[in-house]
Parts: structure tokens; sequence; C-alpha cells
């Protein structure tokens, strides 16, 4: 008998205490295995399923319920299961876990994947083995990763050896072209003692051989040559010689020994060029070389009688120069390889010997060293048209007594640098434009471009960027020594981006910022230092007013472009105005070619606008880290716009 109520009842209460915790433990541990994902199953010794979790059963396609009381041998290929119980027995019988084991699976629904696998012993109160818990979770995500880490790391040292074979075949070709100039001049200055007779008279037979004999030097001399400026390039040894040039007169220097060269073959070789000098700031030889090989290429390829015309044409940001022939053309499917280095294209012309194919891969690299592109257009049986664009920026006055002498200092000490320019244009009228003072503008870009730079760079460089600013005369001038070019290209691209947002904060209407081409100062612009090994790059930021004939408004609108070779295309506006519209393309398409354009804007009651265009620009898309998208954005002007159809755009783009 308890004598004691008090003590009777908070044995009660304890109790019931403890039963309301183990409840509320068991709710937790069925809304665990209810709702994970993984498959979670009890068994006896016998292979039964004693318990199964929510997913166990629908992985099976049932309920927990109709799955309990079964054996893999219902459920799974007898090979399967044979081999799930030969896993089960061993955990049984030995006692030890199996844990994470990964095998490839073929689920219930016909799908293969990859799964792991844990089962570890359960033991009763004595310590019997009873049975066993597993778990099977699906990895095939998992393995996908890893097989791709894998794979990566594959392609990487794949790389890396192909890296290294590469810089082993450009060192040996540098090699043996050097070797082999020196024994070259010899034969080729014996050659001409030969032929001019120093060393005693020659017959005519004997002249007209040692003439093949030179001329087959000369052949011999080009290709090294070329397999030299190569050799360089790939090494990145390649060094221009940069001064200002006036392309005109670089042009009619040599004109006269290509209209020989072309008279006998009868061919008509003209002049197209502009009135006016065109200055640019170039190395003048590479540019001299890469008009060579169009000319040389055009009168190769161009059959007596034909004609072939240099023309050059002055662009907005750009002159581009053009070799036009009247030649055999070059078929569609060969143009895409045509600048790739050893590769020569089939000709049916009989154009006589051929050489290595370097010659427009090199041309190709020493344009885009200029920050150039160069393209051809062909048709088979036509002719062809052989391009190379070069940029009109150049300032001679950029860089101030006090930036010179900052760059020698480190010149001299023979460190690398790159340099950003940033420069206002017309600055006089954008400062009237513009609701902030000039000092308080400067600092704001100098913290724009301070946050730009640690934001790529990090903490690597303490001590950069070295900012020198000229309020007065609208500049911005940024010395960055050590610095990859890589590096300094993001930079001014994300510079570039920053500073248009800053304009549109400020509401400055109208305003662009452009970067100018990567270039080395002339000697004019640079201390004697330059003078040194030390490598010099430029990048220049334009700032300034649009000056258009009409504003462009970002507007989407459908446009269907009606190309050549009747094919259409379907694409939205980027922007559009009066006078043109601008969209993206895959399509490459040729400056000043003329497509038929019809847009359709989405109300009914607008009518169709019909009317031909000419592609006045192209820009290639890119990411901001550089990488190419494969895209082309392209500005067209209308040609002959009907009154009332101008009207309906306007109306449209009207704010």
């Amino acid at each position: 008998m308890n004598r004691n109520p008090k003590n009777k009842q908070k044995k009660t209460a304890h109790a019931g205490a403890m039963h309301g915790d183990a409840m509320y433990k068991y709710k937790l541990l069925s809304y665990f295995m209810d709702n994970i994902p993984d498959v979670i199953y009890f068994k006896d010794r016998k292979g039964k399923l004693v318990l199964v979790n929510q997913a166990h059963a629908k992985g099976l396609g049932m309920k927990p319920g109709d799955v309990v009381g079964k054996t893999d041998f219902d459920f799974f290929p007898k090979n399967r299961a044979q081999r799930m119980a030969k896993d089960d027995m061993c955990v049984i019988k030995t006692g030890k876990p199996m844990i994470d084991k990964i095998e490839r699976a073929t689920r219930p629904d016909g799908i293969d994947n990859y799964v792991s696998t844990t089962k570890i012993p359960v033991r009763d109160k004595i310590g019997k083995i009873v049975g066993l818990v597993g778990i099977t979770r699906d990895i095939t995500r998992r393995m996908q990763f890893e097989y791709l880490e894998k794979e990566k790391a594959r392609v990487e040292k794949k790389l890396e050896m192909l890296e290294a074979l590469n810089k082993v075949k450009s060192n040996f070709i540098s090699t043996v072209s050097h070797e082999l100039r020196t024994p070259l001049a010899i034969v080729k200055q014996l050659t001409a003692l030969i032929f001019d007779e120093t060393a005693g008279p020659i017959n005519d037979k004997q002249r007209e051989i040692i003439k093949k004999v030179e001329n087959n030097t000369e052949r011999l001399k080009k290709l090294i040559d070329d397999l030299l400026d190569m050799s360089r390039i790939e090494r990145d040894k390649l060094e221009l010689r940069y001064s200002l040039v006036n392309l005109n007169d670089l042009l009619k220097d040599s004109a006269d020994f290509y209209k020989t060269l072309a008279e006998e073959k009868r061919i008509d070789l003209s002049y197209h060029l502009p009135a006016k000098d065109v200055n640019l700031f170039i190395d003048a030889d590479r540019i001299n070389q890469a008009v060579a090989n169009f000319i040389n290429n055009a009168i190769k390829f161009t059959e007596e009688g034909g004609k072939i015309s240099v023309e050059v044409k002055v662009l907005e940001t750009k002159v581009r120069v053009g070799v036009i022939d009247t030649g055999i053309g070059i078929a569609k499917s060969d143009l895409p390889q045509l600048f790739n280095r050893f590769v020569q294209v089939s000709n049916t012309g009989g154009a006589g010997s051929k050489g290595v194919g370097l010659g427009l891969s090199i041309v190709k690299e020493l344009i885009k060293r200029h920050g150039g592109e160069a393209w051809i257009e062909s048709k088979l049986g036509i002719g062809s048209k052989f391009y190379f664009t070069l940029p009109r920026f150049y300032r001679p006055d950029a860089l101030d007594k006090d930036v010179k002498d900052k760059i020698g200092s480190f010149l001299n000490k023979g460190i690398s640098l790159q340099f950003i320019n940033l420069i206002i244009v017309n600055y006089k009228e954008f400062r009237g434009r513009i609701k902030i003072g000039p000092a308080e503008l400067f600092e704001d870009l100098k913290r724009i471009l301070d946050t730009t730079f640690r934001g790529i760079c990090r903490d690597r460089f303490k001590d950069l960027p070295v900012i020198l600013t000229d309020v007065k005369n609208g500049k911005c001038s940024v010395i960055l020594p050590r610095m990859r070019e890589a590096e300094n290209a993001r930079v001014v691209r994300l510079f570039k981006d920053k500073i248009k947002s800053y304009f549109m904060s400020q509401k400055v209407e109208s305003a662009f910022v452009n970067i100018g081409v990567s270039t080395c100062p002339s000697d004019a612009c640079l201390p004697a230092a330059k003078r040194f090994s030390a490598r010099f790059s430029v990048k220049e930021v334009y700032v300034g007013l649009e000056m258009r004939r009409f504003k462009r408004v970002l507007y989407k609108v459908k446009v269907k472009i009606f190309l050549p070779e009747n094919k259409t295309e379907t694409q939205q506006t980027v922007d559009i105005s009066e006078g043109g519209l601008c969209f993206i393309t895959k399509k490459l398409l040729k400056t000043d070619s003329r497509i038929s354009i019809r847009l359709e804007f989405d109300k009914t009651r607008d009518p169709v606008i019909h009317t031909d265009g000419r592609v006045a620009w192209i820009k290639k898309v890119e990411l901001l880290s550089g990488e190419s998208l494969n895209r082309y954005k392209v500005g067209v002007e209308f040609i002959n716009l009907k009154s009332k159809h101008r009207k309906i755009i306007l109306k449209k783009i009207k704010p």
C-alpha cells in the first residue's frame, strides 16, 4: 500500500512525460522517413522487407504497405537481386557494415543511374543480429560531375603538352630559319656576282639559268621570312614599330612596281585613293607587307586581260583598304579556312607554284595587332575582294610631359606597362552639358576607375593604379606597371560600362563611351626610355557627345531581312531611328551591301513598312571577358524610305 499519494502522482506524471517525449521523437523520425528522397528500408535475416519509407515504395510504383513482406526478388531482375542478397548476407554474417558502395543500376522505370548504398546490421537487446537497415542514394549527378572533373583535368594536361610541343616547334622553326638565312644570303650574293659578270663573262644560256636560281632564292627567302614571322607571332615576340604614316603615300610608293608586275600579265591595276591625306598610327613596313600579300595574290590568280583595283575608304572610326580583282575566285566552302596557317585552297586557273599557306594568316595577325580586321569576299569564277581595316584613332598630344616623365621612370627600369588614356572629346561643349563641375567629375572618374581596378585585381597590386588627371584639358591618364594586358582589357571594358551608367545617373543625354585601339605611342610621344625592351601597351577610352543625324531610340519590333541568294531572316530590332535601325544576327553581312527590310509593328492597323537599306557598320558582339558570341550587331541605313513610312516610325519612337 502506497502511503504517499504525492509520490504516486509524481511517478505518473514522469511516466506520462516520457511517453509524450517518445511520441514526439517517433513523429520526428516518421516525418524524416517519409520526406527524405533517399531510399530507406529495414530487412530481417531472410531478406524480407520489414519497413520501407515513401521514397522506396514510390520508386517501385507501390505503397509502403504493399512492399512489406516481400524481397528484392519480387521487384528486380534475378541477377541484380542475387547481388543485393549477397551483400545483405555478408553484412548479417560478418556484422560489418557496408559503406557507400557505388554501382550502376537500372530503376524499375528502365532508367539507368548510379547509386550509393550503405547497409548496417541491426542487433537485438542481447547483441544478436536480426537484420539490417539500408540507405540507397541516387548519385548520378555526382558521378557526372566527377567524370567532368577528370575529363577537364585530362584535357588541361593535354593542352599543356600541346602548348609545350607548340613552343618547342616555334623555337625550332625560329632557330632553323635564322640558321638558313646566312647561307642563303651568301648564295644570293654569289649569284649576283656571277650574273653581273664580276667573276667573269657568261653566255645567255648561263644568264638564264642564274636568273632562275636568283628567283628561286628570293622565293626561299620569302618562305624563311614567313616562318620567322609566324614563330615570332606564336611566341609573342613580334614587335611593331609605330609611326604616323600617310596611307596614300605608303601605297603610292609601291604602286609603280605592282603596276609593272601586273602589266607583265596584261592586267589593268588601278588605285583609288581619297583626295585628302589619310594619316594613321601604324607600322608602315608591316602594313606594306599586308598590302603586298593581297596584291600579289590578286595578280597570281587573275588571268590575262583581267582587272585589279586597290581602294581606300575612310569610314567613321576606321579606314578600309581593299584589293578587288576579276580573277578565278574562291569557292564558298574554302573561305572560312583561308586565313588558317598552312592552308591553301585549290585553284583551277593554273596560277603557278604555291607557297606554304602562311601569307594570309600572317596578314590577319598583323592587322589584328593594329586593332583592325581582315576578311575576304569571293565568288568562284567572278573574282575576289580582299579587305582589312585600320583604326583612325591617333592623338599625338595625348601624353603630356608629366605623364611621359612618369612612364619614363618605369621604362628606364625595364618595367613593362599597361596604360589607359581617358580623353573627353570636345571637352568645352561637354562641360556645358553636365550638371557637375570639372573637378567633381574627374574625382568621380578616378573613384570609378579605382573601384573597377580593385574589383578585378583584388589586392595583388597594392600601389596601383597611378592616376594622373588634367582637369583643364579633359584628360585622365592611368599607369599600371607589371600588369598583364588581358587584365588591363577587362579593366577597360568594365570601366567603360560603369562610366556609361554614371552618365545615365547624371542624366547626361547622348553621352557615348568608346574604347580606342590598343597601341604603342610614337617616339614623339614617349621619352628616350621607349628604346628599352620593356613592353608598353595603351588603351584609349573616349568620352563625348554623340553626333548623329538621327536620334536612335531603343525599340523592339519584328524585322524581316531579305538577304542575297533569296534567303530571309527574321530578327528583333535593338534600336531604330527615322534614318535606320540596328539588329543582331548570326549572319556576317558585308559592309556597304544592299538588303531589303520589312518592319511589322504590333498593331494591325499600322501598314507593313517595306524598304531597302545599306549595311553601314558591323560590330562583333563580345562578352565582358572578351569571349566572342558568334553574333554580329549590324547597323542599316534606310534607302528611299517613303514619307508616310517615316512618319509612322517617328510616331512609334516618339518619347
